[in-house]
């Protein structure tokens, strides 16, 4: 490892505090020099020279903490191995830095020193007078780099003081010992020019350190002089400094620290500095072009202050545009953020034979040249026209750092493909690749442009563009290179002051970007002249409202004297802190005095202008050249803010108050107002149309005319040039001064109505052809126009009349179009026309029909002649007429075997053909037929004597065409006729009609009975309703039998369902008269058979009579209604059949025994009631399926109870 340390002199010379002032910088003799004098000044020259050896001194009271810093910068010096503190010649502390930093201080000072990094620092506690002395920080770098300039170390003089007095003022004189303000600028003054100045301290204690700097540079000075009075010093030290471009947009800044104020006190002033073009280039077409094509050469001079004068030349002669009207001279000046001048002039020209070979030169100089006495700058272009090349470049976006190496490729297809000049632009300005500092690349040799070191001046859009021999490209591509840079920031207040500390207002700061990259402030440190005031975000305080808030705004509330301060701030993005901002002053102005407004004319006239002068006798401070104006009371208007004010055009809301006042930073003045006066020549308001339709039948007319004039004037009538005179009965004339109308912008005006008085015209009404006339309204003249005129023409208007078609039947054959039919009709206003056929209109008064006609386009057209009066019509029909087509059907029409040939056409009457087709294929011509007074039918009676089968066929033929032909086969031999016939059943032989007719006899008689069926079970219910509940007498034989034809029938029954037999199904019918036991035997007769008549089916049927305690229970003394009594012995039964579908099969042992008491109930059941049983009872039958052999008991459901439960 190579290590090397920064040698340091073995002996520190030691300087007591407040001794000794150091002497002054000797004055010129006036007398020769003598060798003592030499001597002396040579002692003086080492003690400044001694004295500045010193990189900073700090002043701390005894007893008191004090840190020592030691500035590294491994970015310029490489990575750092080691430091050591020197306290004169002695090492009291050293650091060894690495994976484990090692720190060790001399015992005598292990209890008050102690050493710190980042930054790197001694810190002494509890100060001694002992501890005055200079300190040296003495830094061992791993490899040491070139540009390191901390080889010497860094020393700092430390002063212990006893009692500390801050300075009264700090004073900056120049040469002439006038004095500077802080802030203010000095000059102008030229590049390489002395700046002489003088920075007095006064009145402090202890001895401060004053210094000049430029930014963050100090500038070599000779050693200040501290004069000591009263133990109070007075530092003085002067600055002689050569003015360099770097100077330029720099503040001079005169810094004093002391222990006796808290930060450095700065007073600064900046210099008008003008300096010589730094630099020129012409960028053009080159070498050659085409004849007549313009030629621009464009020259940029870069670095001068104040802009340069440009002069250009065509060889030795100066161009003048005055000259040539062809050539043009543009040129304009940019000013930098250094203050220096960016000229750009621009030679346009047309090119000709004389330009070949002319070298153009762009001459440039400023009044620092001039002063100089110095040649101008200049640069020349020879032309040279090029076919440009096609240019690419790539990648279209790059995201890099400050610092960083950017390559930015530039690719071409060029014929030729030898390059004559490349230029890069950024943002559309050429990149000076001639700065090989910054650039490598971007020249013929090598197209491709290297950025070797990002900043931020590098963002941008990039672009090629080459020149060959044919011409110049550039690439439509371009490269979108973000370099992201801490942010550069400044101090924006709201409100921008001054600010009145009785108003107690307060006032917002924002710290504003004014360049950065990313341009989001994530952190914002505020500082108040110069110390730390707060860092924001501040999340480790207790409230939380610091933590998540905008850090780029600083509210500061109540404003009073205490805030008197300079504000900046240092913003931090994702590049890191960037520098702090200028600091800002937070000052008192009083408003203008009272306003006068007057305006020209002192009458205004509508749609004309008025311009308003409003002047102050005491512009306020600052001095103000600003105004507010007020309309009518609202305002101020937002974009008036001159003197004078031209309202144009003057109108009805222009008749109002005007107001108008001073304003300044210090507020506003009094307002003075005028009322302006406004007047409106004779217009038209409502003028007469051209044209004035009337009903010849109307009862009531008028013309109105209303004409606006400010002051009033008079209107008359006239009809066809005549005046209408007052004691014409006829009419009746009404007038009215009308108000003005804000919400039109009318001002006040003569509304005149002339009234038609019909009840005393011929008839009573207008004559349709001699009352159309020309009616004319006239007007005064007033004081600021003349009078004006306006006419219309009455028209008598009637309702369309007499409306008719040229031809009212068309005929057309199908396919073709129709002939045009025009329809005609009279009225005023001329009528209007429309078509109408179906759902179809055509407008128009001729009936076109451009398309080919259809056989549905038959029928009547309409045509609807209208206007705004009323309506006529008229009626033409088309007759679409198309040739026929036939059918043939066969019938036997007077027992004779008949053709029947049907023609469907338009025309209906048809002519027809009979013929024959064998088939043999020969044809033969059986006539017309028999039409039998059909005019579309043709009659053909078939001959019994034929032996061979033959095709008959038939043609219908009307005044369109002929049809195709029809056919129909008809079978051989008469005898097999006859016997077609002979088989035919009865009812193929009849018409269609009649079996149509017998159909719908069947039909309705089907209809009758299911009516009456309906009636008959509608009938039965009812009836059975009202029955009363009865019990079979000898259910139990019926049951035993039931159970054994059950037992049979139960093994062939494949599923258990329920069957509801009506009382009809089972019920012999209600004889009057029979008793009870021929009921009972009737039943049990119709049971058995019911039983033996399902004994074969796939179900079975048992009866078994069920009581009615066993289904239901209710109360035992209640009387159960009948609806009551029904409803619960169907919800009874249907519980019952739910039970006994559900129940397991075969049965199980409780089955059988359930089944046992089932049948012992209904048996009870049965012996109580079965004398209440009559005629017309029914029995629910349950069908049960058989399973395994086994028989499953059932019972016979009871029939609905009646109104009374039984006993």
């Amino acid at each position: 490892m190579l290590l090397r340390r920064s040698p340091h002199s073995g002996g520190i010379p030691k300087k007591s505090p407040g001794r000794t002032p150091t002497p002054q910088r000797p004055s010129h003799p006036s007398h020769p020099t003598t060798p003592l004098q030499l001597l002396l000044l040579l002692c003086l020259a080492f003690v400044g020279h001694v004295s500045a050896q010193f990189d900073r001194t700090i002043s701390e009271q005894e007893s008191k903490s004090v840190v020592l810093p030691c500035p590294v910068n491994e970015e310029k010096c490489g990575k750092l191995h080691s430091l050591n503190w020197f306290k004169g010649d002695d090492r009291i502390a050293a650091m060894l830095l690495g994976d484990s930093n090692v720190t060790s201080v001399n015992k005598e000072f292990e209890d008050r020193v102690t050493v710190e990094q980042n930054p790197y620092r001694l810190v002494i506690k509890d100060l001694k007078i002992g501890d005055e002395d200079i300190y040296l920080c003495d830094t061992t770098f791993f490899i040491p780099e070139e540009t390191c300039d901390n080889f010497n170390g860094y020393r700092v003089e430390l002063r212990v003081l006893e009692n500390i007095v801050p300075p009264t003022e700090v004073v900056i004189l120049d040469a002439k010992g006038d004095r500077i303000e802080n802030g203010s600028v000095v000059g102008p003054m030229q590049e390489r020019q002395a700046l002489k100045a003088t920075c007095t301290v006064k009145n402090t204690r202890p001895q401060p350190d004053v210094g000049w700097f430029r930014g963050t540079k100090r500038l070599a000075t000779y050693s200040p002089t501290h004069d000591l009075n009263e133990g109070l010093y007075t530092s003085t030290l002067e600055l002689d400094w050569q003015l360099s471009r770097e100077d330029l947009a720099q503040d001079i800044e005169c810094r004093v620290e002391s222990a006796a104020v808290k930060s450095a006190i700065v007073t600064k002033f900046s210099v008008d500095l003008q300096v010589p073009p730094k630099s020129i280039l012409i960028k053009g077409v080159e070498h050659h072009t085409v004849q007549g094509s313009k030629v621009v050469l464009q020259c940029d001079i870069y670095g001068a202050r104040p802009a340069v004068n440009l002069t250009w030349y065509n060889a030795t002669s100066t161009i003048s545009p005055e000259e040539n009207d062809l050539t043009e001279i543009r040129t304009k000046a940019f000013e930098k953020e250094d203050g220096t001048y960016h000229t750009q002039s621009e030679l346009v020209f047309n090119a000709s034979r004389f330009e070949n070979d002319r070298v153009f030169k762009c001459e440039a100089e400023n009044i620092v040249l001039q002063i100089n006495r110095e040649k101008p700058i200049s640069s020349t272009k020879t032309l040279e026209v090029l076919y440009p090349p096609v240019v690419r470049v790539s990648p279209p976006e790059m995201v890099t750092n400050t610092s960083e190496i950017v390559l930015l490729n530039c690719e071409y297809f060029a014929n030729p493909a030898s390059l004559t000049q490349v230029v890069w632009y950024r943002n559309g300005d050429i990149v000076n690749v001639n700065d090989t500092d910054h650039y490598q690349g971007g020249n013929s040799e090598n197209v491709a442009l290297v950025i070797k070191a990002t900043d931020k001046e590098d963002v941008g859009n990039y672009s090629c563009q080459l020149s060959n021999a044919i011409g110049k490209g550039i690439s439509e591509q371009q490269i979108d290179l973000d370099v992201q840079y801490v942010p550069v920031v400044e101090v924006l207040m709201i409100p921008e002051g001054p600010v009145k500390e009785s108003d107690e207002s307060n006032v917002t700061l924002f710290c504003n970007i004014l360049e950065a990259n990313p341009s989001v402030l994530t952190k914002v440190r505020w500082y108040a002249n110069a110390t730390l005031l707060k860092e924001l975000p501040d999340c480790e305080e207790t409230r939380e409202d610091l933590c998540h808030i905008d850090p780029s705004k600083l509210l500061l509330e109540s404003i009073g004297r205490g805030f008197f301060y300079n504000y900046s701030c240092e913003g931090f993005n994702a590049a890191g802190w960037g520098p702090r901002s200028e600091e800002k002053e937070l000052m008192v102005h009083y408003e203008p005095g009272p306003a006068t407004l007057t305006h020209f004319p002192l009458v205004a006239v509508k749609k004309k202008s008025v311009i308003f002068s409003c002047s102050v006798d005491d512009p306020g401070y600052p001095e103000s050249n600003r105004y507010r104006w007020l309309r009518g009371g609202r305002g101020p208007l937002q974009d008036i803010v001159t003197r004078d004010w031209t309202v144009e055009p003057v109108g009805l809301d222009s008749r109002t108050n005007y107001s108008c006042y001073a304003y300044n930073e210090g507020g506003k003045g009094v307002m003075a107002t005028v009322n302006l006066e406004v007047h409106a020549p004779p217009f038209f308001i409502k003028n007469l149309p051209q044209y004035t339709g009337v009903l010849h039948t109307t009862r009531n007319a008028n013309l109105t005319c209303r004409i606006e004039c400010v002051p009033r004037c008079e209107i008359s009538w006239q009809k066809d040039g005549k005046p209408i005179e007052k004691n014409d009965t006829r009419y009746f004339v009404k007038e009215k001064y009308m108000d003005a109308s804000p919400a039109t912008g009318d001002f006040e005006s003569m509304l005149s109505v002339l009234h038609f008085n019909l009840s005393n015209w011929p008839n009573s009404k207008f004559d349709i052809l001699a009352d159309n006339a020309n009616y004319k309204c006239v007007s005064t003249n007033n004081s600021v126009g003349p009078g004006i005129n306006g006419d219309t023409y009455l028209n008598i208007e009637y309702a369309p009349i007499n409306t008719t078609v040229a031809n009212t039947t068309v005929y057309v054959q199908e396919g073709t179009t129709p002939d045009q039919v025009i329809c005609q009709s009279f009225g005023k206003p001329e009528p209007s026309y429309e078509w109408r056929f179906k759902d179809k209109t055509i407008r128009g008064k001729t009936l076109i029909i451009n398309t080919p006609m259809q056989r549905n386009d038959s029928g009547t057209y309409t045509c609807l002649a209208f206007n705004k009066h009323g309506k006529s019509t008229a009626e033409t029909v088309i007759d679409v007429q198309f040739k026929p087509r036939c059918e043939i059907e066969r019938r036997e029409i007077d027992d004779q075997d008949t053709l029947i040939c049907t023609a469907f056409g338009n025309p209906v009457e048809a002519d027809f053909s009979w013929s024959i087709k064998a088939e043999n294929e020969t044809v033969e011509y059986l006539g017309s037929g028999d039409e039998k007074a059909h005019a579309d039918k043709s009659f053909y009676v078939l001959q019994e004597d034929y032996a061979i089968a033959r095709t008959y066929r038939c043609v219908a033929n009307n005044t369109v065409g002929s049809s195709a032909f029809c056919e129909i086969e008809v079978a051989a031999g008469s005898a097999l006729f006859i016997w077609w016939q002979e088989q035919l059943a009865w009812w193929q032989r009849w018409e269609k009609t009649t079996l149509i007719i017998l159909v719908a006899a069947i039909l309705g008689l089907l209809l009758a009975v299911i009516i009456i069926c309906c009636i008959i079970i509608c009938v039965c219910r009812r009836r059975r309703r009202q029955d009363k509940y009865h019990t079979e007498v000898s259910i139990s034989a019926s049951q035993s039998r039931g159970n054994d034809v059950g037992e049979k029938s139960s093994q062939q029954c494949p599923i258990t369902c329920l069957c509801d037999i009506s009382s009809a199904f089972i019920r012999q019918g209600n004889r009057s008269g029979q008793n009870n036991n021929n009921n009972n035997s009737n039943n049990r007769r119709n049971q058995e058979s019911t039983r033996n008549s399902l004994t074969g089916s796939p179900f079975f049927i048992t009866t078994r009579r069920w009581r009615a305690g066993d289904l239901i229970a209710p109360s035992a003394t209640a009387t159960t209604t009948r609806s009551e009594w029904s409803n619960a012995a169907a919800a009874t039964t249907a519980t019952h059949i739910a039970t006994e579908a559900t129940r397991p099969w075969p049965p199980t042992e409780g089955t059988v025994e359930r089944h046992q008491q089932q049948q012992q109930s209904v048996q009870r059941h049965s012996n109580q009631s079965q004398v209440q049983q009559g005629a017309g009872h029914g029995h629910r039958l349950l069908l049960l399926p058989a399973t395994n052999g086994q028989t499953k008991h059932t019972g016979l459901l009871p029939p609905q109870q009646g109104r009374t439960r039984p006993k």
